[in-house]
C-alpha cells in the first residue's frame, strides 16, 4: 500500500512539475470522475461473486474445478472464461471467489487465459463485424490452446505453502 501510495504522490508531483497547475487539476477531476463511474460497478461484481462463492457448494466446485479435475476442470473453466461478459471488474472478484471456493490454480489460470483470449462478448460485438468471420475463426484456432497451455505451464511451478484458499 505504501508504495501504490508513493507512486500517486510522484506521478501527481511529476504533473504537476512537468505540465502545470492546470493539468494536475484537470488529471484530478478526470480521475474523481473515473473513480465515481467504476466504484458502483466493482461493487456490484464484489457482491455477485460473493453471492456465486456462497451459492455454490465448495465441494461441487472442488469436484469440477479443483486440483483433482484434471483436463476436465481445465477445459470447463475454459468454456466458462470464453463467456464470461464484462471486463476486469467481473472476472477478477469472480476468480477470487472461485478460488476461495476451492478451484485448482490450473483451473484458474485456463479461465483467466480464455476470458483475455477468447472471449464470446468482444467476438460478437468488435470482432465480426469489424474484421470479419474468416479473421475471427483463424483468431480463435489460435487462441483456443492458449489456455491450456498455460494451465500445463501453471502446474509445473512451483506452489506457495500459502496459496491454499482464503477464507
Amino acid at each position: 500500500m505504501i508504495g501504490l501510495i508513493a507512486m500517486v504522490v510522484a506521478s501527481a508531483a511529476g504533473c504537476w512539475f512537468y505540465l502545470g497547475e492546470a493539468a494536475f487539476y484537470e488529471s484530478v477531476e478526470s480521475d474523481v470522475a473515473l473513480f465515481i463511474s467504476v466504484t458502483p460497478k466493482l461493487a456490484a461484481a464484489l457482491l455477485i461473486a460473493g453471492f456465486v462463492q456462497t451459492l455454490v457448494p465448495r465441494a461441487l466446485v472442488a469436484r469440477w474445478l479443483g486440483d483433482s479435475a484434471g483436463f476436465k476442470g481445465v477445459a470447463l473453466a475454459t468454456g466458462i472464461g470464453s463467456i464470461t461478459p464484462g471486463g476486469p471488474m467481473t472476472s477478477f472478484p469472480l476468480v477470487n471467489a472461485l478460488h476461495n471456493a476451492g478451484t485448482g490454480r490450473a483451473a484458474l489460470i485456463a479461465y483467466l487465459t480464455s476470458w483475455a483470449t477468447l472471449g464470446f462478448q468482444r467476438v460478437l460485438i468488435w470482432e465480426l463485424p469489424l474484421l470479419g468471420a474468416e479473421f475471427v475463426l483463424l483468431r480463435q484456432l489460435a487462441s483456443l490452446p492458449g489456455p491450456f497451455i498455460a494451465a500445463f505451464i501453471s502446474e509445473r511451478l512451483p506452489r506457495d505453502p500459502d496459496d491454499g484458499p482464503r477464507a
